[in-house]
C-alpha cells in the first residue's frame, strides 16, 4: 500500500470520527437515552437469570446492579465508545460545579475574594511589565536596533562612523534645555542633540516635511530643527505653516524642517524637539570633552548582535589613542551592545522584576488558603465522594471534576482580580514617580487579559491539584461508613501543615523585604544633606550664549538680578550656584592640585566637581563653614583666585581639613592657582546618599568672577537663584516676585517656574519611597492572607479533635494544657514558616542590595523583628480556635453533641 493510500485512509477514519462526534453533539439528548436504555437492558436482563434461579425479584434486582457494576462508569465508557466530544464532558462538568459553589456560598465567596487579591495584584504589575519590557519598540524590524552601554563624546562618534561595518550607529545627547525666544515671551523647552543619521536608523520619517539628511550635524551644516508634535501644537498652535520657517534657540536661528508623528517620543516623551550635533573637530574641547552621549545602532541586514558587540570591542581598543589627552583604560572598557530595548529600560528592568516576584509570593499565599478550604470542603464531601465511587466513578473522574471546579473558582476569582487590577493600576501610577518610563502606557489590554486568564487557569489547578489528588485517593467503604463526623479523616494533617508552612515562609519573605525597604527609605530620608532647605525658593535663569558671550554684560546682569531679589519684600537673603545640589547638573573642571601626591588621586589629573557660587550662597544654603572664611564681595573681582573645598576633598588630597587653608588648586589649561580660604561641610549634591558621582574625583566652590570659567573656557551660563524666605512660598506670591525682579533685569531670560527647594529633596527620594510604599503593602496583604490561613488550619484541627479534646477534659486534664495543645500546633507551623522564610530571605535579597541604604541585606534586626511580628500574628490567629476549645463541653463532645 502506498503512503498516499495510508494517508488517505487516515484522513478518511478521522473524517467518520468527527462526523461521529458531530452527530453526537448534536443529538447528545437522544443519545443519552439510548445509553441509559441500553444500560437498563443488560440489567434486567442479569435480573431474569437470577430470577430464573429462585431469587425474588428485589435481590434479584440487588445481584444484577452489584454483578453490572458503576451505572455512571459504564455511560462513561459508552460515551467514550460513541465518541462524545471532551467539550460536552468538559462543560457538563463546569455546570455541576457552578451548582456546587453556589451551594457554598461562604466558601466561594472567601476563595473567591482571596483568589481576586492575588490574581489582580500579580495582573497590575503585570500591565506596568507588559507596557515597559515586553511591548517591542514601535519602530520597524525593532529587533535589529541595538544600544550601546558605554557614552561617546562627538570626537569619538565620529570616528565610530567610520570604522563599525556591521551596522549604522547614532547618538544623542537629551539632557539639553534651549530659550525658545522671538514670541511672546521667552519660553525654556526640552530638547535632545541627534546625530543625523538617528530617525533614519529608528525608521520613522516626519509626519510633515522632513528629518535631518546625511552631513547635516557638522558645523556650519546644522541649523535646523525637527519639533515634537505635541511641541508643535502647544507652542506654534499647530500652524503646518511653520515647516520651513525659522525659529530662534539660545540666540541662532533655525530652520523648522519637520514635525514628527504623534507617537514617536525618543529617547523619552518629554522632548519637545531635536536639533544636530555640531561635530566640529575644529574645537578639541567640544569635540572630545563634552556630551558623552548614549549611542544606538541598526543592524546591517545579516549582522548578528554578537558581531556588533566584537566590532564596538575592537573600536574600544583602538579609540583612546585618538583622544588628545590621556584617558584611563578602564573607560567604557566593559562597553558593550544589547537590544535596544533592553537598553532603554536597563534602570527599571530589575525593579520591576522583583515586583513581579513579589506579587508572586502574594499569589502562592492566596492558593495555599484557597488549596487549604477546598481540602476541608473536601473532607467534608467524602461521603459524596465515596457515593460517586461507588456508583463507578474512577479516581481519574472524579480529580478531574474536582479540578473543573477549582478551575471555575479559579475563573471567578481571575474575573474580580481584574477589577483588583484596575485600582491597582492607579494605585501604581500615584504611587511611582511620573517619569517612570511606560507609566503612561500601563493598561488594561488583550496581552493582559490572556495573562489573566493563563494565570487563572494555572492558579486553579495549582490550588487544586492537592485536594483533587487527596479526595481520589478517599476509600469508598471509609467514606460510606464514616459519616458526618468522621468525613474530615480523609484530609491529608501534612498536605495542609505544608501548605501553610509555604504561605507562611513566602508572607515572612516579602515582610523582610519590605522591612529593609522601610528601613532604607526611613534612613535615606533622614541623611544629613548639608544644607537646610526649609524656607529655600530656587528658580533657574538661562540667558542664551549669545546674551553671555559678553563676560562683563553676563555678570552685571546677575549682580542687577541679586540686587533686584534682595529688595523683594519677603527674601531676606539671596544667591547664585551654577548646579544646584540634587538638581542632576555637573559641571566638571580637570585640575592639578599642588603638591599633589601620587597616591591620592585616582589618576594624574583629578576631576573636579566645580561649583560657582556668590558670597551669600554659604549663609542662604545654611552649610557651615568648618574652617577658614566664606566669599567675600572682594572675592569677586577673581585678584586673587580663590576656593573652598568641602570636608571630604580637604581629607582626600591633604589628610586633614585644616591642612587644606593656604593650598593651591589650577585648572587644566590655564596658568593661575585658586588659594583654598576655607573647608566648608560636605552637601550632598549629586544625590542623597553620595556627595559626588563615582567618576568625579572632588569638588570645590569659586566666586562668581570671570575666572570661574568652565571647561569650554567661559562663564557658566546658566545659574540657579537661591532665596530665603521666612514665608517659605507657600503661596507662591515669592515666587511670583522673584520672576518680576529677573524679568525687570532683562525681559529676553526665561526663568523656570520657581520651587521650593525642600521639594528638591523629597523628588530625591520619590523612587525609594515609592518602592517601600508598594512592598509595605503587599507585605500587609501577606501578612492578612497567612493569618487567616493559620486560623482556618487551627480551626479545622479543633474540629477534628472535638472528641479527642472532651475525652480528656473528660479524664481530668486541665483546661490550659488543652489550650497549649492546640496553640502550639499553630506556633509550630509559624516557626518553621519563619526559618524557611528567612532562609529564602537571604538568598533574595541580594538582589534587593542596590536599592537599600545604610542597612544591611541580612540585617539582624529586621530579621528578629519579623519574626516577632509573625510569631504575634500566628498567636492572634490562634486566638479563636483556641477559645473554641476551651468552651467545649466534655460531656456532649463524647457523645458526638459538640
Amino acid at each position: 500500500m502506498s503512503f498516499f493510500t495510508k494517508a488517505a485512509l487516515r484522513f478518511e477514519r478521522r473524517l467518520m470520527g468527527a462526523r461521529a462526534r458531530l452527530r453526537a453533539w448534536i443529538h447528545r439528548g437522544a443519545n443519552e437515552r439510548e445509553i441509559a436504555d441500553e444500560i437498563q437492558h443488560h440489567i434486567a436482563e442479569q435480573a431474569d437469570r437470577h430470577l430464573e434461579s429462585g431469587l425474588p425479584a428485589d435481590a434479584a434486582r440487588r445481584r444484577a446492579l452489584r454483578d453490572f457494576g458503576g451505572v455512571e462508569g459504564a455511560k462513561e465508557h459508552c460515551r467514550d465508545v460513541r465518541r462524545v466530544p471532551i467539550v460536552e464532558t468538559v462543560l457538563r462538568d463546569v455546570r455541576y460545579a457552578i451548582r456546587a459553589l453556589r451551594r457554598q456560598p461562604a466558601f466561594t465567596t472567601v476563595a473567591v475574594l482571596t483568589l481576586a487579591l492575588g490574581i489582580g495584584a500579580n495582573t497590575a504589575v503585570f500591565s506596568l511589565v507588559n507596557a515597559i519590557l515586553l511591548r517591542p519598540l514601535p519602530y520597524p524590524d525593532p529587533d535589529r536596533l541595538v544600544a550601546m552601554t558605554g557614552t561617546y563624546p562627538r570626537g569619538a562618534f565620529a570616528a565610530m562612523r567610520d570604522r563599525i561595518h556591521s551596522m549604522r550607529v547614532a547618538v544623542y545627547a537629551q539632557d539639553h534645555r534651549f530659550n525658545l525666544t522671538g514670541r511672546d515671551r521667552p519660553a525654556r523647552v526640552r530638547g535632545a542633540m541627534v546625530s543625523a543619521e538617528m530617525f533614519d536608523i529608528l525608521g520613522i520619517p516626519a509626519a510633515s516635511g522632513r528629518t535631518f539628511r546625511s552631513g547635516e550635524d557638522a558645523a556650519g551644516a546644522d541649523s535646523f530643527v525637527v519639533l515634537s508634535h505635541a511641541a508643535w501644537q502647544r507652542r506654534f498652535g499647530g500652524d503646518p505653516a511653520i515647516v520651513g520657517r525659522s525659529i530662534t534657540l539660545d540666540g541662532v536661528n533655525r530652520e523648522v524642517i519637520g514635525i514628527m508623528p504623534p507617537a514617536f517620543a525618543f529617547p523619552n516623551a518629554d522632548i519637545e524637539l531635536w536639533i544636530p550635533l555640531h561635530i566640529d573637530a575644529r574645537d578639541p574641547q567640544a569635540h572630545w570633552a563634552s556630551d558623552y552621549m548614549p549611542g544606538i545602532g541598526r543592524l546591517h541586514r545579516g549582522a548578528a548582535i554578537e558581531q556588533a558587540a566584537a566590532d564596538l570591542r575592537a573600536f574600544q581598543a583602538d579609540l583612546l589613542p585618538l583622544f588628545p589627552w590621556p584617558m584611563p583604560p578602564a573607560w567604557n572598557a566593559d562597553a558593550t551592545v544589547v537590544p535596544l530595548h533592553t537598553g532603554l529600560t536597563a534602570n527599571v528592568r530589575g525593579r520591576l522584576l522583583v515586583l513581579l516576584g513579589v506579587v508572586g509570593m502574594i499569589l502562592v499565599i492566596a492558593c495555599a488558603n484557597v488549596a487549604n478550604l477546598t481540602l476541608a470542603r473536601a473532607g467534608a464531601r467524602a461521603k459524596e465522594i465515596g457515593v460517586r465511587a461507588a456508583l463507578g466513578a474512577g479516581q481519574l473522574r472524579i480529580a478531574q471534576q474536582l479540578l473543573t471546579e477549582s478551575v471555575v473558582l479559579a475563573g471567578a476569582g481571575g474575573a474580580a482580580g481584574l477589577l483588583v487590577a484596575t485600582q491597582g493600576l492607579s494605585l501604581l501610577a500615584r504611587v511611582l514617580p511620573a517619569n517612570t518610563p511606560g507609566l503612561d502606557r500601563a493598561a488594561v489590554d488583550w496581552r493582559v487579559l490572556a495573562f489573566t486568564a493563563c494565570l487563572a487557569i494555572a492558579t486553579g489547578i495549582v490550588f487544586g491539584v492537592a485536594p483533587a489528588w487527596q479526595a481520589a485517593r478517599t476509600n469508598v467503604s471509609d467514606s460510606l461508613t464514616a459519616g458526618g463526623r468522621g468525613a474530615a479523616h480523609a484530609v491529608s494533617p501534612r498536605l495542609r501543615n505544608a501548605l501553610v508552612v509555604a504561605e507562611v515562609a513566602s508572607a515572612v519573605l516579602v515582610v523582610i523585604a519590605a522591612g529593609l525597604l522601610v528601613r532604607s527609605f526611613w534612613t535615606l530620608s533622614r541623611v544629613d544633606t548639608g544644607f537646610r532647605p526649609a524656607r529655600l525658593v530656587t528658580a533657574h535663569l538661562t540667558p542664551s550664549r549669545p546674551f553671555c558671550a559678553d563676560a562683563d554684560r553676563c555678570l552685571a546682569f546677575y549682580a542687577q538680578v541679586l540686587q533686584n531679589v534682595h529688595s523683594t519684600p519677603g527674601v531676606s537673603r539671596a544667591a547664585l550656584i551654577n548646579t544646584l545640589p540634587l538638581a542632576g547638573d555637573v559641571a566638571k573642571r580637570s585640575v592639578i592640585v599642588e603638591g599633589l601626591r601620587d597616591a591620592g588621586a585616582k589618576r594624574s589629573l583629578p576631576l573636579f566637581w566645580l561649583n560657582v557660587v556668590t558670597p551669600e550662597y554659604f549663609r542662604v544654603m545654611n552649610v557651615r563653614l568648618y574652617a577658614g572664611r566664606e566669599f567675600t564681595a572682594a572675592d569677586l573681582s577673581g585678584n586673587p583666585a580663590v576656593a573652598i573645598v568641602p570636608r571630604s576633598t580637604a581629607r582626600k588630597y591633604w589628610n586633614d581639613e585644616t591642612a587644606a587653608l593656604g593650598k593651591r588648586i589650577r585648572f587644566v589649561n590655564e596658568d593661575v592657582w585658586h588659594t583654598v580660604v576655607g573647608v566648608a561641610d560636605d552637601v550632598r549634591a549629586f544625590d542623597l546618599q553620595r556627595d559626588v558621582p563615582p567618576w568625579i574625583d572632588g569638588s570645590m566652590y569659586v566666586p562668581f568672577s570671570r575666572r570661574a570659567t568652565l571647561e569650554n573656557g567661559a562663564l557658566p551660563v546658566e545659574m540657579t537663584l537661591v532665596a530665603s524666605s521666612a514665608a517659605g512660598d507657600a503661596d507662591g506670591s515669592v515666587g511670583a516676585m522673584i520672576k518680576d525682579a529677573v524679568a525687570a533685569a532683562s525681559a529676553d531670560v526665561p526663568v523656570s517656574e520657581p520651587r521650593r527647594l525642600a521639594a528638591a529633596v523629597t523628588d530625591a527620594v520619590s523612587i525609594p519611597a515609592s518602592i517601600a510604599m508598594l512592598f509595605s503593602t503587599f507585605a500587609a496583604l501577606a501578612l492578612a492572607l497567612g493569618m487567616v490561613g493559620i486560623y482556618g488550619v487551627l480551626a479545622f484541627l479543633v474540629s477534628k479533635r472535638t472528641r479527642e479534646i472532651g475525652i480528656r477534659l473528660a479524664l481530668g486534664a486541665r483546661r490550659r494544657d488543652v489550650l497549649w495543645a492546640v496553640a502550639k500546633d499553630g506556633l509550630m507551623l509559624s516557626l518553621t514558616g519563619v526559618a524557611l522564610g528567612m532562609t529564602g530571605a537571604v538568598v533574595v535579597m541580594r538582589l534587593l542590595a542596590r536599592e537599600l541604604y545604610g542597612v544591611s541585606p541580612t540585617d539582624p534586626a529586621t530579621y528578629a523583628a519579623v519574626a516577632a511580628i509573625m510569631i504575634l500574628v500566628t498567636l492572634a490567629a490562634c486566638a479563636a480556635p483556641t477559645h473554641r476549645a476551651a468552651r467545649i463541653d466534655p460531656v456532649k463532645a463524647v457523645n458526638g453533641e459538640w
